[in-house]
């Protein structure tokens, strides 16, 4: 049998760390917050039910993945409790003194800086957070890591995801320590350092230093960007590389050679090992007598550790190191260093040290490669080794020139292909990218990266101590150059590879056909076809957005039927709207219609029109959406609208119509960025009682009334439309100070023909509203609840000043 099988060659040890993980999802999923006493309990009844089952082992193996399910959630919860970050809950203006423990310069110009917080003044903050990520036009030539800088900043929460699904920076930014961000208004001043208390803080500066000493000397050494993405490869610093070369390296494919990770790590390791051996063979007689490989691990080892101190152990690093470590200590031990069942000890390790980076796309794209990589190297290594036995020795025939020089290029291409379609769903899924091309784009950068590039990086290292490291960062700055012109090559001629939004519920089925197809090793594999096949029925029956909204509410997009996107501001953000564009695939972005642009005869019906600080555009189905963010016009907005967006201060924002969509500031602020998918349901026998005004459009709305209806069902055709022509800002300079019901008075008092639209019905709305955050109650989110808009105020502007000075005085 397939489950005896599977059985007899452990696989029931590899779902243990799958378990565990689907426990990590389910906890940072839900809701809200899980307290420690349900998942204790549930623990303990768990460890009962398995030792009464111990005699029974396929029940057995039931509870014991329920058991490490129960410690997935169990490891969130505690990595939660352990951090606790203090986070800005809302905009503010203090007098910030802080410890410097991180350094960058931007590629446009200015610093980018990670504070320690020391103190704040004016106002002091009663739950001022830790660590905060500064940015600042300019800082005192004698800033380095340590140093302690003052002057007066703009602190701002972080902002959720821009899109339901998208990157939480809220959420990652908690995990990381970091409270908030904001900017000096104006150069900091240096003031007297503070000393540096504990063995852990001091290694830590003495690391930040180090990285910033060899950041520098890598980029004082190979100038431009080229010396930017070195100090990328070696000190993980990557703000000194433009958008430009940022946006070449994902279309190519070859995005994931910025990011510290396990490619760096294995290349780095690598060549400490070949290096090691290579100066052992010159001592034959010791290397006949010392197991020359368990020394090369070991130092590899250190090395590695070594690499992830200085490259900031950043989250996605540490998990990389910790591959890299269990596979180093399998050669010490004399066991197979690449295997399956220490991916799964990997993972199991990693769920304990980070659990939250199983919801990220490095970890997802890591160990989906990983896995991809090791089964197909096992399936080969299967199948060869069955080829072998069976075919007579004097029959082999040694491989001809050609084929070696070939061999190499169709591994590198087979690596490829199995890592990029096994990594790709995540990629698509996170960054709306499949980088067809990205076979291409390896194929070329691999020996680029692999023999000049992170050799001569590792032998730089080794000799900056002397001095002695140009040469090398010269040779590395070469390869870099190289890398970069055959990323720009490959995005050039590369496709769009973008597929849109994927669904949740079809990386979750690939994700379990990806675990069928890795772990099986019987015809048991065939049933990740089935979850392939029903994660394409999710991705094609997904339905894009009709009205995106973002969490600020000042952008508001509607998708139009070509699939560009109206937006209701000439000047929108540039992150935004670029997401947005990926995510929607909108061909193009429609900027709004002012009324003077009407007047010269420039006005479409397919872009937000804009008149007396109110937006208005016709949806799809017919109602008409309007936009406002000034509190005298929410009674106009909302006698306009069917769908009111309120960007306005205020706690009980409503309309006194009760028969409409209203979306406000506050609950955005709360609940996070918005997209509505319009649905419509009729039904009943029902009569024309009135009709709102819509910009230049009214749009009929069908509800029973006895005493004013205009004639039964009868009378109307099924389907008819029309327009009244109307100058709103007319109509609103006549009722300048009435109230709605006026305005819906007045407007029922003008004669003129009107076509109707699905008359003697009552249209119900049945619209799909899915916020990106949603109710405010995990520990990362519960920021928001301080926000002004949470609160119902409005912002306030920060002081405008010329010079620190003055802002000081």
């Amino acid at each position: 049998m397939a489950l005896q099988a599977e059985r007899d060659r452990g696989t029931g040890f590899l779902l243990l760390p799958i378990s565990a993980g689907a426990g990590v999802v389910a906890y940072f999923t839900r809701a809200q917050e899980t307290g420690w006493l349900p998942l204790l309990l549930a623990l303990c009844l768990l460890s009962v039910m398995r030792w009464w089952l111990r005699e029974r082992y396929y029940w057995a193996s039931i509870v014991m993945l329920a058991i490490f399910f129960q410690l997935g959630m169990l490891s969130g919860k505690l990595e939660t409790w352990r951090y606790s970050t203090a986070m800005v809950g809302s905009d503010v203006t203090t007098r910030l003194t802080g410890r410097v423990v991180g350094l960058e310069a931007q590629y446009s110009g200015g610093w980018r800086l990670t504070i320690d917080v020391l103190s704040t003044q004016r106002p002091v903050l009663r739950y001022a957070p830790e660590r905060l990520r500064m940015t600042a036009r300019d800082i005192p030539a004698q800033t380095e890591i340590g140093s302690t800088l003052t002057g007066l900043v703009r602190l701002r929460p972080h902002s959720g995801p821009v899109r339901p699904g998208n990157y939480d920076f809220a959420f990652n930014s908690f995990f990381k320590g970091n409270g908030g961000n904001g900017f000096y208004l104006g150069t900091p001043a240096l003031a007297e350092s503070t000393s540096i208390n504990g063995v852990g803080a001091t290694f830590s500066y003495a690391i930040a230093t180090l990285r910033y000493i060899v950041g520098s000397r890598v980029t004082s050494v190979v100038s431009g960007e080229d010396g930017a993405i070195a100090a990328a490869l070696i000190s993980g610093q990557r703000d000194g590389i433009s958008e430009r070369t940022n946006e070449a390296l994902r279309n190519s494919g070859l995005a994931h050679v910025l990011s510290i990770s396990g490619l760096h790590l294995a290349l780095a390791a690598g060549v400490v090992i070949i290096g090691f051996r290579m100066v052992a063979s010159l001592f034959p007689s010791f290397a006949a007598r010392h197991p020359i490989k368990k020394y090369a691990a070991i130092a590899a080892l250190f090395s590695s550790a070594f690499y992830l101190a200085l490259s900031g152990s950043d989250v996605a690093a540490q998990r990389s190191f910790v591959m890299i470590m269990v596979m180093l200590v399998a050669l010490l031990f004399d066991r197979a260093a690449l295997s399956i069942r220490n991916l799964a000890i990997a993972a199991l390790i990693a769920f304990i040290t980070a659990p939250h980076e199983v919801l990220g796309p490095s970890f997802q794209m890591s160990f989906s490669a990983t896995a991809g990589l090791i089964a197909a190297f096992a399936w080969w290594s299967d199948t060869n080794s069955g080829a072998f036995k069976e075919d007579k020795p004097q029959t082999r025939k040694n491989p001809t020139r050609m084929k070696k020089w070939l061999l190499p290029v169709v591994a590198t291409a087979a690596t490829s292909i199995i890592a990029g379609v096994a990594s790709g769903i995540y990629s698509a899924y996170h960054f709306n990218n499949t980088a067809p091309f990205g076979l291409l784009g390896n194929v070329l950068s691999m020996p680029v990266i692999s023999l000049i590039i992170m050799p001569f990086a590792v032998l730089s290292l080794l000799l900056m101590p002397l001095q002695l490291d140009w040469l090398p960062l010269q040779i590395m700055g070469f390869g870099v150059w190289a890398l970069r012109q055959i990323a720009d090559i490959v995005a050039s001629i590369a496709p769009d590879g973008n597929p849109g939004i994927i669904p949740s519920g079809a990386i979750l089925n690939w994700t379990i056909a990806l675990v069928i197809a890795v772990i099986c090793t019987t015809r048991l594999r065939a049933l990740s076809l089935i979850f392939v096949l029903v994660g394409f029925l999710f991705y094609f029956y997904e339905t894009d957005p009709d009205i995106m909204i973002a969490e600020d509410a000042k952008l508001v997009a509607v998708r139009l039927n070509d699939g560009s996107l109206a937006v209701n501001r000439p000047r929108v953000s540039k992150f935004t709207m670029q997401n947005w564009s990926k995510a929607y695939d909108a061909h193009a972005i429609v900027p709004p219609v002012v009324a003077d642009s009407k007047k010269n005869g420039t006005y479409s019906d397919d872009a937000f029109y804009c008149e007396e600080k109110i937006c208005s555009i016709t949806l799809k189905d017919g109602r008409m959406l309007s936009y406002t963010d000034e509190p005298e016009m929410v009674n106009f907005a909302c006698n306009i609208g069917d769908v009111v967006v309120l960007a306005v201060a205020g706690k009980e924002l409503k309309c006194p119509s009760g028969d409409k969509l209203i979306v406000t500031r506050r609950e955005l602020a709360l609940k996070g960025a918005l997209e509505v998918r319009l649905g419509v349901q009729s039904t009943g026998q029902q009569a024309l009682k009135k009709m709102r005004v819509a910009g230049e459009r009214v749009t009929p709305v069908f509800e029973p009334d006895n005493e004013h209806s205009l004639g039964s069902e009868d009378d109307f055709p099924d389907e008819v439309s029309g327009l009244m022509h109307i100058d709103m800002s007319e109509a609103m300079r006549t009722h300048e100070n009435a109230n709605m019901d006026d305005v819906e008075h007045a407007s029922s008092q003008i004669t003129m023909p009107v076509s109707l639209a699905g008359a003697g019905r009552q249209l119900y709305y049945n619209d799909q509203l899915t916020y990106s955050v949603g109710e405010p109650q995990r520990p990362w989110h519960l920021y928001r609840l301080y926000s002004r808009a949470a609160r119902g105020l409005a912002d306030y502007a920060a002081p405008k000043a010329k010079t620190d000075q003055k802002l000081s005085e």
